[in-house]
């Protein structure tokens, strides 16, 4: 354990390190985690990258016990008879994750849309293609955590000032979202600690007062909320309402170029994926439960977007915070939602332009809908 007090990160003031050396590095740790053995790396082994065989094969990068909708759709039985179809590869941090769907070591990863930005600003060869995770105030996608005797609530985050955050991984939602509340609540930036540490770690760093607070997405959320020495304090939906718990979808530039039909047929199953997790909670939380080894009474779970159709209002949520916290550069300010993401490969998106709003996307669809 260490506590980032100022240290750089991937991401600084908005900002992403990208190229030969952070890849190098991303493939020196692979290596050393046994990452190659799986094919992950190499020309060789990428995504069909021939096009000379069916199905055409995409990486994507999991915890072994992770639970994501490329995972449901392979519980469902969705990818059986697809003309593309997953090759699961280990955990990654989401902090490499953009140079290497970039790179196209690995072909689609889920990470939030600033560092899909932050990214694109740089010159990485990747494209947002879905939406994903949609905060709702029963689901939010991040839960922030205290012990049962702390007196800190979303109403006194100045108590805040002093003390340390837990949250597994700095550039993110759980870094910027929580700075973006903390500065409207006049909270003093430099005065707060951040600690990184595996989410499955937090709640004993909770438990010890080690932290003070520790930030926790699904489905571990639900291991905290049943511990009667720890309570749920608040959620990012505090913060934001709907509008930054979306942690949509980045593919590879150069792969759905080449494969554009198939890249239609990833984002169609996944939308179907998700429409079903949101119409079957308790049979959703029976394939988490036994997937990632948790007790089912403990599962929770994102709430997706209908259809996942990429909106406007959601991506332009994360310049108006970069711009809220003092970090949006003049890289990232020449951009626009639509220079890094399209409704292009959604076959349930009515044009390939982003709809304003989801207010605009509040039907269901299904395939006899495209």
């Amino acid at each position: 354990m260490a506590v980032v007090m100022g240290r750089r990160s991937l991401f600084r003031a908005g900002a992403m390190v990208i190229g030969g050396s952070l890849l190098a590095s991303v493939k020196r740790q692979a290596l050393s985690g046994g990452l190659i053995a799986t094919g992950v790396f190499g020309a060789g082994q990428r995504a069909n990258a021939s096009g000379s065989e069916k199905p055409v094969y995409f990486t994507w990068s999991e915890e072994p016990l992770g639970m994501s909708l490329v995972r449901f759709a392979d519980e469902l039985g969705f990818w059986a008879n697809a003309g593309i179809r997953p090759k699961f590869v280990g955990g990654i941090n989401s902090g490499q994750l953009p140079a290497l769907v970039g790179s196209g070591d690995v072909t689609f990863a889920s990470f939030m849309a600033n560092r899909a930005l932050a990214a694109v600003a740089h010159g990485v060869d990747l494209k947002v293609i879905a939406a994903q995770s949609y905060t709702t105030e029963d689901e939010p996608h991040m839960t922030y955590f205290t012990r049962a005797d702390s007196t800190i609530t979303v109403h006194n985050l100045k108590e805040l000032e002093g003390k340390t955050v837990g949250l597994a991984s700095l550039g993110g939602c759980a870094e910027f979202i929580l700075k973006d509340l903390l500065t409207k609540n006049g909270v003093d930036l430099k005065q707060v600690k951040l600690l990184t540490q595996a989410e499955t770690l937090l709640r004993q760093s909770l438990e010890y007062g080690t932290i003070a607070l520790a930030v926790i997405h699904p489905p571990y959320n639900g291991v905290l909320r049943a511990d009667t020495a720890l309570k749920a304090a608040f959620s990012d939906y505090d913060n934001s309402q709907e509008e930054g718990g979306s942690a949509p979808l980045s593919a590879n530039g150069e792969f759905i170029r080449k494969y554009p039909e198939q890249t239609k047929e990833f984002v169609g199953i996944l939308a179907k994926t998700a429409n079903w997790v949101n119409a079957n909670p308790a049979k959703a939380a029976e394939i988490t439960a036994r997937k990632t080894k948790l007790p089912e009474h403990y599962v929770t779970k994102h709430y997706f977007v209908n259809n996942l159709i990429l909106d406007e209002k959601q991506l332009q949520f994360w310049w108006d915070l970069y711009d809220r916290i003092g970090i949006l550069t003049p890289d990232l300010a020449k951009l626009k939602p639509s220079d890094i993401a399209t409704n292009e490969y959604n076959p349930f998106a009515p044009s390939a332009a982003l709809i304003a709003s989801q207010k605009d996307n509040q039907k269901v669809l299904t395939s006899t809908d495209i």
